[in-house]
């Protein structure tokens, strides 16, 4: 057998759906209110509810991390205690899913999942329900941020990029307002949806007045000395956020690097074929949730089994990373940066010590 916990893993992945019908179908009949009552509007059903999570689980099985799926929990603890839902909802689906899941891995694997799932309960028992405000304090550009996002509320799209743009004309650097204007108020947006605050609509239509302002910041990034280093960047397939590639793609171009920046959702088995005639000098790789971190390692995998021509250091981020700190390490990469200066700096230390892995 494999390590138990990346067989479990395994397991997992491939019956997510019929242990999370069995999870369910036990909690209904041991607390039927629980079930009945349902989940809000703006979530899965409760047997997709609760896939997702094995799903979670999975991934933090795979890698060993309890502290992904306690995460994720502690995340629903918030978005659930502000929409009405049972309190003990969440501790009594999990110990649904560790009972149901106890029917189905083998004995060898029970040890591991009692372990991660018993981090989760415990992180859930203490996690808060409230979030501090991100505009909160005197911070860098705040009182602007907190203006930019209530043009946003406001549905007022041209006088939040006016604004930006006003600040730019006025000397604020293009990495000031991606970091301490826009990347604070969707920060924000994101707090005030996850607490019940707002819809997903405005969450929505934050992001595109974002991208626009970065298009619009991009046309005013003074070109530095050209560098003649390629940098690759894409966020993994099924990750369908591509923001913060965008900000980091821009503070790479504004260091004098060339960018092939592919975006969101890039599928794996493109990239061999990509690379064959195409040199790149670095990779960045983007994964934001926890349910992206088996395909980034397997993206990975596949980039290191490709010819030794093609290789390059690969530098990864995204939520999972900042979360555990050595995920980056077990996942095969070189590197992690969780901010856009800092994937800069890692990509300068990279290439000045020749490569990667």
């Amino acid at each position: 057998m494999q390590f138990p916990e990346r067989f479990a893993a395994g397991l997992l992945r491939q019956g997510a759906r019929a242990c999370a019908l069995a999870a369910i179908e036990a909690l209904a009949r041991q607390r039927p209110g629980l079930v009945e009552v349902g989940l809000p509007a703006t979530f899965a059903d409760p047997v997709e509810d609760t896939r997702v999570r094995i799903l979670t689980l999975a991934e933090s099985l795979d890698v060993d991390r309890p502290e992904l799926i306690a995460h994720q929990m502690a995340w629903y603890k918030v978005a659930l205690a502000h929409r009405g839902v049972a309190p003990e909802y969440l501790t009594e689906n999990l110990l649904a899913i560790r009972r149901a899941l106890e029917g189905q891995l083998p004995i060898e694997c029970h040890a591991a999942l009692h372990r991660h799932v018993d981090v989760a309960l415990q992180r859930l028992a203490t996690a808060p329900t409230e979030i501090p405000s991100w505009l909160e304090g005197d911070g860098p550009l705040r009182d602007a941020a907190r203006r930019f996002l209530l043009a946003v509320l406001e549905n007022r799209r041209r006088d939040a990029l006016d604004l930006v743009l006003e600040l730019r004309k006025a000397g604020a650097s293009v990495a000031d307002l991606h970091d301490h204007v826009l990347s604070t108020a969707q920060r924000e947006i994101g707090r005030m949806w996850l607490m019940g605050e707002i819809p997903i609509a405005d969450e929505h239509f934050a992001s595109r007045i974002v991208e626009s302002c970065i298009d619009r910041l991009s046309t005013t990034i003074e070109p530095a000395p050209p560098r003649h280093r390629t940098v690759l960047m894409f966020a993994v397939g099924g990750d369908m956020h591509s923001i913060g590639l965008r900000m980091v793609a821009d503070r790479f171009e504004a260091h004098g690097y060339d960018v092939w920046n592919l975006g969101a959702d890039m599928p794996a088995s493109d990239l061999d074929w990509l690379l064959a005639d195409r040199k790149v000098d670095l990779i960045a790789i983007g994964a934001t949730l926890a349910l992206h971190v088996g395909t980034a390692r397997s993206t990975i995998a596949l980039l290191r089994a490709a010819p030794a021509e093609t290789h390059a250091p690969i530098l990864v981020g995204g939520g999972p990373f900042a979360v555990v700190p050595d995920l980056w390490r077990i996942v095969g990469a070189d590197a992690v940066a969780n901010e856009p200066e800092q994937a800069v700096r890692c990509a300068e230390e990279l290439l000045a010590r020749g490569g990667g892995s």
